[in-house]
């Protein structure tokens, strides 16, 4: 009886050991999972082809892709295969002065689809809370981040990135005069939030410098202030192109 006691207990031992191990790797592949494989963040921020319309037509901007424009762009836009800013050329005119308000629709309306083939960020959703706290999700293409913006500091990333990874940032955030200020309160790599180390005030500084090539990348563009208001709305003030034509290079 002893014995049979005894082989009992070690195949209980094996089952909870079993159980304990798949449950391990459950956890591992759902945190890799949730570096690309499943969706961003979801901030409840939904929009609609207007709101799109609205935004732009707020910012003024005209857009012309290869010789399409309006409706016959919007329709290219809908199958548009991710392409490198460096394979084109940009031509931006007519810069003027805008001041507008953006609701959180209509804010990730705009950067969703005003050039879906170009932008790096996939499924983005930004709000803003009255207290000017802001919130961003998305997926971000990190291979091409570094070979259109980041060709000359790609290297010196201290942590090792995949090619897509979902992010999440939230904090106290604003641009003045084309500089990016911000206060962090959560940066989440996947499901992983960001090393505290790389939230202190040093690393941030380093942040603030980099960030803005990825709006910068238009040359002209004038950042006056970009804050949020009482209602929740995305405040801007600045300079801003209001026609863009883009053709592909010659080889």
């Amino acid at each position: 009886m002893v014995g049979v006691t005894i082989n009992k207990e070690k195949g209980n031992l094996k089952y909870v050991l079993l159980a304990v191990i798949v449950l391990i790797l459950v956890s591992v592949s759902w945190v890799y999972a949730s570096f690309s494989l499943l969706g961003p963040k979801d901030l409840g921020v939904q929009y609609t082809h207007e709101d799109y319309l609205s935004a732009l037509e707020k910012t003024g901007m005209q857009i012309e892709y290869e010789g399409m424009t309006g409706e016959e762009l919007e329709e290219y836009k809908k199958n548009a295969e991710k392409k490198s800013i460096q394979d084109y050329n940009f031509e931006f005119s007519e810069y003027e002065r805008k001041e507008f308000t953006l609701t959180a629709e209509e804010s990730t309306a705009l950067l969703n689809e005003i050039a879906p083939g170009f932008w790096w960020f996939d499924d983005l959703q930004v709000k803003a809370s009255p207290d000017g706290t802001m919130e961003g999700s998305s997926t971000a293409d990190i291979k091409r981040l570094k070979e259109d913006l980041y060709s000359d500091v790609a290297g010196d990333v201290p942590l090792p990135l995949p090619d897509r990874l979902n992010i999440y940032s939230k904090g106290q955030i604003s641009v003045t005069n084309n500089q990016l200020n911000g206060e962090p309160e959560e940066f989440n790599l996947g499901a992983v939030s960001l090393p505290g180390k790389y939230m202190e005030e040093e690393s941030v500084s380093v942040m603030e410098d980099y960030f803005p090539r990825i709006y910068t990348v238009v040359p002209g563009l004038e950042i006056t202030s970009l804050t949020s208001n009482s209602d929740g709305e995305f405040v801007f003030d600045g300079v801003i192109p209001q026609k863009v034509s883009v053709t592909k290079k010659q080889i």
